[in-house]
């Protein structure tokens, strides 16, 4: 294999001890870890021919958004590789059957989600759904922190602290989905593609531009819309970016760590060539003005959302947090615990990951 299915743990126990490859490419849920361990260095703008980090980063569109998953105190610590978002797919033949316009009916706001997604779900003579509207990623804790805690920062809070009033408000709506409302829940879940593909699904929001292809292979007649915002919403945030950056080993001679990022400049450099071979984005401004984009629907709906949107915190034990909350929405949603309850408990598991990290 290319890639070995251990990389991640192989490159952290190698990154940890001084040692591990001159360049390489992660994903941002660990870049928290390697800084910490002052594992990475910064960008060399120098290496580059660039005058500045500045001259770099105003190679892409907002940059302050779609690099911020790479930027610790100011200074940038990765090239991305590829930067994705999710959107909202939606099936054009199930709005249909349910006399609903795809575009002109799609949910703008998380309230409206909730109606929608109840016109367009079917059941049996027992009441198990056949058909769903919409449904959340009930599988990896990550998958969840990048849709749940967006929603909670969409309403001003901080998904560090599930305790909070804006934390308890999304958490409510993740359970009520599931049990009071029946739209959907864990028992439902398959992955993150099939059950769109297969037809049972009307909207699914947590797919990228990568899933397009898959899709259409599908023969799924589809639109795509930004993911909702609350109505009373302080930020104007979708779902959560997320990137792999190419990142260069601090403990590398200097002379190697400048012909890193010279080698990663190079690779990060054909925005478009990348785009239309893999469906990927690597945000520039180059590949925002080009034909190329411009021409492939709906391309443009996933760079509007990383403008306006945010990385998951960048945190050195990133996926304990995402577990801690993950068992806090399945103590409520499986086991029926209060939410509140729940959600304290997962505030002080979390207070003691940061604590532990320190």
């Amino acid at each position: 294999e290319v890639i070995p299915s251990d990389f991640d743990a192989k490159l952290r126990t190698a990154l940890a001890s001084g040692q591990g490859p001159d360049l390489f490419a992660q994903w941002n849920g660990d870049i928290g870890t390697f800084y910490a361990e002052e594992a990475i260095a910064p960008v060399s703008a120098e290496s580059l021919g660039l005058a500045s980090q500045q001259e770099l980063m105003d190679q892409y569109v907002a940059p302050e958004n779609t690099l911020q998953g790479a930027i610790f105190d100011g200074q940038l610590y990765g090239i991305p590789n590829e930067v994705s978002i999710y959107a909202c797919y939606a099936n054009k033949a199930l709005f249909a059957d349910a006399g609903l316009d795809p575009d002109a009916d799609f949910p703008t706001t998380w309230e409206e989600m909730k109606d929608v997604a109840e016109k367009l779900t079917k059941r049996d003579a027992d009441g198990k759904l056949v058909q769903q509207g919409f449904d959340f990623d009930w599988g990896s804790s990550v998958w969840m922190y990048l849709e749940w805690g967006a929603m909670v920062r969409q309403l001003g809070g901080s998904d560090l602290k599930p305790a909070s009033e804006e934390a308890q408000k999304v958490m409510e709506y993740w359970v009520n989905w599931a049990t009071e409302w029946g739209l959907g829940g864990p028992a439902y879940w398959t992955s993150q593609t099939d059950d769109f593909t297969a037809g049972k699904v009307a909207i699914k929001c947590g797919m990228g531009s990568w899933a397009k292809s898959t899709i259409e292979d599908a023969g799924i007649d589809y639109i795509v819309k930004p993911v909702p915002i609350w109505e009373n919403a302080v930020n104007q945030n979708h779902f959560d970016t997320y990137a792999y950056f190419h990142m260069v080993n601090s403990h590398s001679a200097p002379e190697v760590q400048a012909a890193a990022w010279k080698l990663a400049y190079f690779l990060d450099s054909h925005p478009i060539d990348y785009m239309v071979n893999t469906g990927l984005l690597q945000p520039k401004t180059e590949l925002a003005e080009s034909k190329e984009f411009q021409d492939i629907p709906y391309m443009n709906i996933y760079l509007d959302e990383m403008s306006v949107s945010m990385y998951s915190p960048r945190l050195a034990n990133f996926i304990e947090v995402a577990d801690a909350l993950a068992r806090a929405r399945d103590r409520s949603v499986v086991d029926g615990m209060a939410i509140p309850e729940s959600l304290q408990t997962a505030q002080e598991e979390i207070d003691k990951i940061l604590e532990d990290a320190q």
